[in-house]
């Protein structure tokens, strides 16, 4: 997607587990919003999709409807055919 000001941009949602607890079973995941912008944005839309794993340096900031995102800074590829991510470009912050 593209911004007012021609900048792609692609918003997208990860789920970290916390750790689990000796007293329990189950594991709590706790769901992110993110954004990326330009190069980071098509490598994002490009190369991943739901269900697998991703690993970026970012800063948490606050959005205009007062919850949280993620701003995507760095992306670092460890295995790019095996990292997806839950993608949807249709929301601009």
């Amino acid at each position: 997607m593209l911004t007012q000001d021609n900048y792609s941009y692609c918003k997208f949602s990860i789920a970290v587990d916390q750790p689990k607890r000796n007293d329990t079973e189950t594991v709590e995941t706790d769901t992110f919003n993110c954004l990326a912008f330009n190069d980071n944005a098509k490598s994002v839309s490009f190369l991943y999709s739901k269900g697998g794993q991703i690993r970026f340096v970012g800063s948490l900031r606050n959005a205009p409807d007062k919850t949280a995102v993620i701003i995507v800074e760095e992306l670092h590829f460890q295995n790019k055919f095996a990292v997806q991510a839950d993608v949807d470009a249709e929301q601009l912050f």
